[in-house]
């Protein structure tokens, strides 16, 4: 019984010669996604720029603008609201950049007020929490001075604890922190909609050296993992093959990131997780297609290159959609059905199936073309340059 062929392995159609149309698809994506990445840029998650992702749970249905307008109500700046899980769970996933009460001004009053008493010494500004601070002098204080210090600055809710030795005058501040503040405020909102017990479920906050730490790893990675590939790909086939991998790769990488400012994708960690999938999937679907190529030319003798490429391609279209067409298939049904990260996360994956796909028979085939044609070329010059050098070598008559 023959199997279901999506495309025939026998074909013979020239889909190698398209890459003179396809050429300005793909310069038309690249151009539109850096134009985005530069004029528009990216819209950094919580992970990337530092700030604080709430899940607020509630007894009854409430809608998006209330929560909204709570949040607004208790002084989070900028909140981004959006229902988390289906609607009758009753829960809302807010962001915001806050990660303490207390701001940049904030602290700033705090630490000219705690400089100005005598003795002062050192003051140590937590960047990773923002809801502490520790500060030294050079003889004793007492907790009221630092409390009317603090006062003089607009902060009256502080806890004070003693630390280091007898002699060193180390004092901890902890203002009250965002987790209290959150909870205390959508239950004087909400009253008895808001669940004490189990209306906070979530609570995660990154601070901005974080945020930033995290942002230069993930861009790192990406890097590093093209930089392994191409070095992989050198020692797997050779030196004409690694270019191709790598170009297509790269292309892969720019749209994608392109479409996610579109799109209006935030980046985050799993977003990241996404790039390197993509890569993963792209380089496995460009191995398939060189290694055809190479078995190909290792029987094809004298037979054009460009010929036994669009052979070789050919014969792995088929392996190529069906894997992409399944892949797809699934991804699509968690976009469609998923909300949030995980949502997002689907998108990547199928912006990167799609461009990936495309990429292994329009961009790596055709660069290695160009590099093989390109290593024939210094081949040439060499030989003829070597042929020169030798008849300049021989003895010339009468001498």
């Amino acid at each position: 019984m023959k199997m279901l062929q999506i495309y025939p392995y026998d074909a013979n159609r020239d889909i190698i010669g398209q890459r003179r149309w396809t050429k300005w698809i793909s310069v038309i994506l690249l151009a539109t996604s850096v134009l985005a990445l530069a004029f528009v840029g990216p819209k950094w998650g919580i992970d990337f720029q530092g700030g604080t992702e709430v899940i607020i749970h509630f007894a009854d249905t409430v809608d998006d603008q209330e929560v909204r307008e709570a949040a607004e109500h208790i002084g989070l700046s900028s909140p981004l609201v959006q229902r988390f899980g289906s609607e009758g769970d009753n829960q809302f996933m807010i962001q915001t950049q806050d990660v303490a009460i207390v701001d940049a001004e904030d602290y700033e009053r705090m630490i000219a007020e705690l400089e100005a008493l005598d003795d002062h010494q050192h003051t140590d500004a937590m960047e990773e929490q923002p809801d502490r601070m520790e500060v030294r002098y050079g003889s004793a204080r007492t907790h009221d001075e630092l409390r009317a210090a603090l006062a003089a600055a607009g902060i009256e809710e502080v806890e004070i604890e003693d630390r280091g030795q007898r002699d060193e005058h180390w004092y901890a501040l902890r203002f009250q922190d965002l987790q209290r503040t959150i909870s205390h405020g959508f239950s004087e909102y909400f009253g008895e909609l808001y669940d004490d017990g189990n209306g906070l479920q979530r609570l995660e906050s990154v601070g901005p050296r974080a945020g930033e730490q995290l942002r230069n790893a993930g861009a790192l990675s990406v890097i590093v993992a093209l930089i392994f590939i191409m070095i992989y790909i050198w020692f797997r086939f050779d030196v004409r093959y690694s270019p191709g991998a790598v170009a297509a790769l790269a292309h892969d990488v720019t749209i994608a990131l392109g479409l996610f400012v579109l799109l209006d994708i935030e980046f985050s960690l799993p977003i990241v997780a996404a790039l390197l999938t993509i890569i993963g999937y792209s380089l496995n679907d460009t191995i398939v297609v060189f290694d055809r190529i190479r078995e190909n030319l290792d029987l094809a003798g004298d037979e054009d290159v460009e010929a036994v490429a669009n052979e070789a391609i050919n014969q792995t279209m088929s392996r190529t959609l069906v894997t992409s067409l399944t892949t797809l298939m699934a991804v699509t049904s968690i976009a469609f059905i998923a909300t949030g990260l995980i949502q997002d996360f689907a998108l990547a994956l199928i912006i990167g199936i799609v461009v990936g796909t495309y990429s292994s028979v329009f961009v790596a085939s055709p660069v290695m073309l160009k590099m093989d044609n390109y290593l024939k070329d210094r081949r040439k010059a060499q030989a003829l340059l070597d042929e020169q050098e030798g008849l300049s070598e021989e003895p010339q008559p009468g001498v």
